[in-house]
């Protein structure tokens, strides 16, 4: 079961890294599109997402729509500690999501440190409580028709999303991805948690 996750896992990150700067641009496009469709978009406030690596599906156009109606956005900062897997939320600089073009989106100019991941995390003290987000939108690596995630293997949102399922209150969890992503069936842990709603440039996939 290990092996096997493990090299879908590496295939369909591979799959993703391949894709050309303008199909990128045109799967942020249509993810943009398709998330703008979801109906319970209008009652948001605070929305929690990702800035993209590793090929994932760029949400900067979304957020940008998110940005210009007054939501408030927070970025996923993970815990410096080695063995720590808590994930928290910092508010997303305004800056980063101000442009109007696509590129200059991305190197934008914004405070912000390197994790020990390499990846780009927001400054600041304007910490949001993951429970208290009303829609949470998080990269997936790959996804299957039953809602079933597959993430990059570090447990980090799988432990996350198992914290807000025992929870009265959670936001809408949002898996995004490019529609490439999707294989007929993942193979499953007794801890893997499914999210309620998969969109990928294409369109929506509900549990």
């Amino acid at each position: 079961m290990v092996r096997l996750r493990h090299q879908l896992r590496q295939s369909l990150r591979l799959s993703r890294r391949s894709l050309t700067s303008a199909q990128q641009q045109a799967a942020a496009h249509g993810l943009a599109q398709q998330l703008s469709k979801l109906p319970k978009l209008s009652s948001w406030r605070h929305v929690g997402l990702y800035w993209p690596a590793d090929g994932e599906i760029d949400p900067s156009l979304f957020a940008r729509l998110l940005y210009k109606r007054g939501i408030k956005l927070y970025l996923p900062v993970i815990a410096p500690r080695k063995h720590d897997h808590r994930l928290h939320f910092l508010a997303a600089p305004a800056m980063a999501y101000a442009s109007k073009n696509r590129r200059q989106l991305r190197l934008q100019p914004w405070p912000a440190k390197r994790n020990r991941f390499g990846l780009r995390e927001p400054l600041g003290r304007q910490v949001m409580r993951p429970e208290k987000l009303d829609a949470l939108l998080m990269p997936l690596v790959g996804f299957d028709a039953n809602g079933q995630r597959l993430g990059m293997g570090g447990g980090f949102y799988d432990r996350l999303l198992a914290r807000l399922q025992r929870g009265v209150k959670r936001p809408q969890l949002i898996g995004l991805a490019h529609r490439s992503q999707q294989v007929l069936a993942l193979p499953t842990e007794q801890w893997d948690e499914p999210v309620d709603i998969v969109v990928t440039d294409a369109g929506h996939l509900r549990r």
